[in-house]
């Protein structure tokens, strides 16, 4: 281990640029949180709309509900606000649903905060695709070809 007084003006000022690149490298990293806007109306009976974050844990899919306004009316719930997610996030929004279909997709965050649509809730090789990312299994480019 050496000491900072042993090292020359230039060895100092190299040292403090990638510090400072460093910094600007992290700063950018925890930063990369987007805001969205979600707006869904449907029966409830037919299911509520909603938005969630999935992830894998102790060998399953989960999922973390994001806290959005309702309105109700006789016969219909309006779902709305903002939200945030995170670069490589997957975000499960469900838009309504009747009596036969469940409208629900998975998005993937990209790093220019794009929804970047993974998976129909109806295609069972895309969802598998995604729960591979989830897992840890494919990288973000694989999943996105």
């Amino acid at each position: 281990m050496y000491s900072f007084n042993d090292l020359s003006i230039q060895e100092l000022e190299q040292l403090k640029t990638q510090i400072e690149e460093l910094i600007r490298t992290k700063i950018s990293a925890e930063s990369t949180e987007f805001l969205f806007e979600f707006d869904a109306t449907n029966d409830p009976r037919k299911g509520k709309p909603y938005v969630a974050r999935l992830y894998w844990n102790e060998g399953k899919l989960q999922r973390e509900f994001k806290e959005l306004e309702q309105t109700r009316g006789k016969k219909e719930v309006n779902v709305s606000g903002t939200y945030t997610a995170k670069t490589g996030d997957i975000i499960e929004k469900r838009t309504g649903g009747s009596w036969k279909n469940d409208y629900r997709a998975w998005y993937f965050i990209s790093e220019t905060g794009d929804q970047i649509c993974v998976a129909d809730i109806d295609n069972a090789s895309d969802k598998g695709r995604v729960q591979n990312y989830l897992k840890g299994k494919i990288t973000a480019e694989e999943l996105l070809r």
